[in-house]
C-alpha cells in the first residue's frame, strides 16, 4: 500500500487531537491549519466549522460535506473526598470496556493530566460482587493519584465540568496497513473531506461545496442540527467512522469489513439514506472501479437523518470508513479504506450535477 505520509500525518494529528462532545477545540486547530489553502473558513459557537470552497460562484446548487469533529467521551461529575473523580459519559460507550483503560482529564488550566479508569479491585470483592461485578457507570472512578479532595483541586487543578479522552496514541502499522488510535468515530472521516477538498481544489464542480466539521454528533447530532440552517443544502454526503462488524458476525452477514473500501448505509435506526442517491453512488463506484461496501444497519444513527428532516430537507448518504471497536478506548482502521474513501468523495464532488439532483 503506496501511503503519503502528509496523510497520515494529518490523520494522526486529527485522532491525537483531544475532542469529546462539546469541547472539539482542539481538533479545530488541526482542521484550521489543514483547511486554510481551501477556502472560507468560518465558526459558529457550537464550535462547528465551515470551509466555503473558494471555487465557489453562488449561482449554483450547494452540496454539504459533513463529519463531525466530536468523539465519545466523559465529563467530570464530582471530586470525592478521597481525590478520586466521578464521572459521566459524553456519547454511547460500552461500559465494560472501560475499566482499567488510561485517559486524559483536562484540568482548570487547560492542561490534560492521566488518570485511570477503576472500579472496586477483585481482591475486596464478595462473592456475590464477584458473580455479578455490576459494572456501571455509576460504580467507576477516574484516579489521577490524588489523596484527597483538596489534593485533587489544590495539586491537580482538577474542577467538575471538565472534559476526559482515552490516552491512546495513534499508530501505524505500514507492514499490514493498520491504524491504530482513538476518536476514528469520526476523525477518519475528517480527514478524507480534508483531503477530497484537497484534490478538487482549482477545478470546476458542477455544484458549490460547503464542508462542515460539525459537533455534538455522539450526544444527538446537536451541531448539524444549526449547520444544516446555516448551510441551506440541497444535497448532501456525510462522512462517518462507521463501526466494522467483521470480527464477530456470521460470514454471510458481514457487511462493513476492513480492506473493503467505505460502507454505504441504505438505513440504519435514524435514517433511510435517498435511495436514488445511494443508488447512483453505487453505481458510480461500480464505474470508477472504487470498492465499496453497502450495508443495513440495524443499529445506529448519524447526521444524514438530520440534514434529510430539516428545513425542506436534503437527500443525505453516508460514506463511512470502517472502524473496528468504535465507541471504544482503542480502534484499528486501514489507509486502504481511507484512501478508497476519498476517491470515492472526489467521484461524487465531480459527477453530482444539477440534473442529477432533480432526478432524485
Amino acid at each position: 500500500m503506496n501511503v503519503d505520509e502528509k496523510q497520515l500525518k494529518m490523520i494522526q494529528e486529527l485522532s491525537d487531537a483531544p475532542g469529546p462532545s462539546g469541547f472539539e477545540e482542539d481538533v479545530l486547530t488541526v482542521a484550521r491549519r489543514y483547511a486554510a489553502p481551501l477556502g472560507r473558513i468560518e465558526e459558529d459557537f457550537l464550535r462547528n466549522l465551515y470551509i466555503y470552497r473558494k471555487e465557489n460562484t453562488g449561482d449554483k446548487p450547494i452540496l454539504m460535506l459533513d463529519a463531525h469533529a466530536d468523539e465519545v467521551g466523559f465529563m467530570i461529575h464530582s471530586i470525592k473526598p478521597n481525590g478520586c473523580l466521578r464521572f459521566v459519559t459524553l456519547g454511547g460507550w460500552n461500559k465494560n470496556s472501560l475499566v482499567s483503560q488510561k485517559v486524559l482529564v483536562r484540568n482548570a488550566k487547560g492542561e490534560y493530566i492521566p488518570g485511570i479508569i477503576a472500579s472496586k479491585p477483585v481482591h475486596f470483592m464478595s462473592a456475590a460482587e464477584k458473580a455479578n461485578p455490576n459494572l456501571e457507570i455509576s460504580n467507576m472512578i477516574i484516579d489521577i493519584g490524588a489523596v484527597s479532595y483538596e489534593d485533587a483541586v489544590e495539586n491537580f487543578h482538577v474542577r467538575i465540568g471538565e472534559p476526559v479522552v482515552p490516552a491512546t496514541g495513534f499508530a501505524y502499522d505500514e507492514q499490514h496497513d493498520l491504524m491504530f488510535g482513538k476518536g476514528f468515530d469520526c476523525r477518519i472521516g475528517c480527514a478524507a473531506m480534508l483531503e477530497a477538498l484537497r484534490r478538487v481544489q482549482g477545478k470546476e464542480l458542477p455544484c458549490d461545496v460547503v464542508a462542515v466539521f460539525s459537533s455534538q454528533e455522539e450526544i444527538g447530532d446537536r451541531g448539524c442540527k444549526v449547520a444544516v440552517s446555516r448551510v441551506q443544502p440541497q444535497i448532501a454526503v456525510v462522512l462517518e467512522g462507521c463501526p466494522a462488524d467483521d470480527t464477530f458476525t456470521e460470514g454471510y452477514a458481514i457487511q462493513t469489513a476492513l480492506k473493503k473500501g467505505p460502507m454505504f448505509r441504505h438505513m440504519d435506526v435514524s435514517v433511510i439514506c435517498a435511495p436514488r442517491l445511494q443508488r447512483f453512488a453505487l453505481e458510480l463506484a461500480a464505474e470508477k472501479g472504487i470498492p465499496v461496501q453497502e450495508s443495513v444497519r440495524e443499529g445506529g444513527g448519524n447526521n444524514a437523518s438530520v440534514i434529510q428532516t430539516t428545513l425542506l430537507g436534503a437527500p443525505a448518504i453516508v460514506a463511512g470508513v470502517p472502524v473496528r471497536y468504535i465507541h471504544s478506548c482503542n480502534g484499528i482502521t486501514s489507509y486502504y479504506d481511507y484512501e478508497a474513501t476519498v476517491q470515492m468523495v472526489v467521484a461524487l464532488l465531480e459527477n453530482i450535477t444539477p440534473e442529477v439532483i432533480r432526478s432524485i
